[in-house]
């Protein structure tokens, strides 16, 4: 993907979940399960074609004694990398 992320959307065939019986975060899709950790949960669970700025917004809210927002756009391109994710206001 060129560019950077501006309104972040999960592809058709990713999605979050919750998996109870493993106590964890995950991102699955065809090819296969991340496991997220709290904060990169949170990012993909507001990955849904907001601003990056709103984005980091709403973070800031859930995390206010951190600083989760720091790392967004490299996460978001990581994610982007592997085909998981696209800007909502590509066609």
């Amino acid at each position: 993907m060129s560019g950077q992320i501006r309104r972040p959307v999960l592809v058709p065939h990713a999605r979050y979940r919750w998996d109870k019986l493993r106590g964890q975060h995950q991102l699955v899709f065809p090819e296969g399960i991340l496991v997220l950790n709290a904060p990169a949960a949170a990012i993909v669970q507001l990955c849904d074609g907001r601003s990056l700025d709103d984005l980091r917004a709403a973070l800031s809210e859930q995390f206010p004694d951190g600083q989760p927002g720091a790392d967004v756009p490299t996460f978001l391109e990581r994610l982007a990398g592997k085909g998981l994710l696209r800007d909502a206001t590509d066609s």
